[in-house]
C-alpha cells in the first residue's frame, strides 16, 4: 500500500496488507472520484457496475468506463442480474462473450431474481475458469417477500461453495433492508451472521452491507478480515479507517494479529470488555446483543486463554466483573 509519511507516523503500515477483507465497490454510473480510488485500488477486490446499469451505456462510454478501473489493476464486473436476465432471454453463451469483449474481468453468479439451474451455473463456471477470471457465486433474493430462511442460505452457500468461487456474497442489496442478513430496519440479524460464521471460514463469505453503520458493525464483531460488498465508491475510505482501528467506532478495536480463539464473538466480546470494561455479564449482554450462553461461552474461554480477567464484585460476592488482563491492543 502506497501510504503517505503522516500515516507511517502513525500507524504501522503491515497492518495495511491483503489479510484484510476484501471490499467489493458498487458502481451506480454516478460521479466517482478518480484521484481516491487510485490511492485506494489495493483495497478494492471489484467494481461492481450493478443494477444492470451497463446496458444502458452505448458501447464507447460503457467501454471508456471500465477501462479506467482496469488500468489502476481494479477488476470490474457486471453484477449478476445481468447474467440472470441473459439466461432468461436465452442469450447466455452471447452474453459471456461480449462482456469480455468489453472489458469486464470478474463474474458474479446470483438466484436474486430467478432461480438458475445448476447445468447453467456450471456454464458460466467453466467459462469463468477457462478465461482465467475469477468469479463469486450469490445466496439470498432480492424482493422481501421471497427471501429464504437461514437454514435455506446455509444450503445455498454450501452448493456454491463447491463451485470453488472466490466467495460466496449473501445477499443484501443497495439498501441494506429486509434482505438477508438485514431486517426491515436496517439492523443486523446477529444470530444470521453468527450461524454463517460458525458454518464457514469467514474469508469465503461476503456481507453486502452498503450502510456505513453496518459496516462499522460488522468490523467490530467480525473483525478486520471480514469481506464487505455494495460499498460506494465515497465510503471506501470511511471503511478502511474502520479496519484499521482509525476511527472513534473501532479504535482499539485488536487487530487480525490478536490472539483471540474461537468464533467471531469471542474477538467481539474481547474488544467490548478491553473498550468497556471492566464489565459483569448483564452488562456485556446489554452492549453486545448477544444472548446469555454465547457471552458465557465466550467468556469462558477468554478468562481461559488469560487475555480476560475475572473477579468478584467487592459488594456482592455472586457477581462477576470481566477486564481485560493487560492493554494488548
Amino acid at each position: 500500500m502506497n501510504i503517505n509519511r503522516l500515516s507511517e507516523n502513525i500507524i504501522n503500515d503491515k497492518t495495511w496488507n491483503s489479510s484484510m477483507g476484501k471490499n467489493m465497490l458498487l458502481d451506480k454510473l454516478s460521479s466517482v472520484d478518480m484521484d481516491v480510488i487510485s490511492s485506494l485500488r489495493e483495497r478494492i477486490y471489484v467494481m461492481k457496475i450493478g443494477w444492470t446499469t451497463s446496458m444502458l451505456l452505448d458501447e464507447k462510454t460503457l467501454i471508456n468506463r471500465i477501462k479506467r478501473y482496469r488500468d489502476l489493476g481494479i477488476d470490474v464486473s457486471p453484477g449478476g442480474t445481468t447474467l440472470e436476465i441473459a439466461y432468461a432471454k436465452g442469450h447466455l453463451e452471447r452474453t459471456l462473450s461480449s462482456l469480455l469483449q468489453y472489458g469486464f474481468s470478474h463474474l458474479e453468479i446470483s438466484e436474486g431474481v430467478i432461480d438458475l439451474p445448476d447445468s447453467q451455473k456450471k456454464k458460466i463456471v467453466d467459462f469463468a475458469k477457462s478465461n482465467n477470471i475469477p468469479f463469486t457465486m450469490e445466496v439470498g433474493k432480492k424482493s422481501e417477500k421471497n427471501q429464504l430462511s437461514l437454514d435455506e442460505t446455509i444450503e445455498g452457500v454450501n452448493r456454491d461453495l463447491e463451485y470453488e468461487p472466490d466467495v460466496v456474497i449473501v445477499e443484501g442489496r443497495e439498501t441494506g433492508k429486509g434482505v438477508g442478513v438485514f431486517d426491515i430496519e436496517g439492523l443486523i440479524k446477529w444470530d444470521w451472521v453468527t450461524r454463517l460464521a460458525e458454518n464457514f471460514p469467514i474469508e469465503k463469505l461476503m456481507f453486502e452491507a452498503p450502510v456505513e453503520r453496518q459496516q462499522v458493525e460488522l468490523v467490530i464483531r467480525m473483525g478486520n478480515t471480514v469481506n464487505l460488498g455494495n460499498i460506494a465508491p465515497a465510503s471506501l475510505a470511511a471503511l478502511e479507517t474502520q479496519r484499521l482501528g482509525l476511527r472513534g467506532d473501532t479504535f482499539g478495536i485488536p487487530s487480525s494479529s490478536t490472539s483471540v480463539e474461537g468464533p467471531p464473538s469471542n474477538k467481539f466480546i474481547y474488544y467490548v470488555i478491553s473498550d468497556h470494561g471492566p464489565l459483569d455479564q448483564a452488562g456485556i449482554m446489554d452492549l453486545t446483543g448477544l444472548n446469555r450462553k454465547t457471552v458465557q461461552n465466550a467468556l469462558k474461554e477468554l478468562v481461559s486463554s488469560g487475555i480476560v480477567r475475572e473477579s468478584f464484585y467487592r459488594n456482592d460476592l455472586r457477581k462477576r466483573i470481566y477486564s481485560a488482563s493487560s492493554n494488548l491492543r
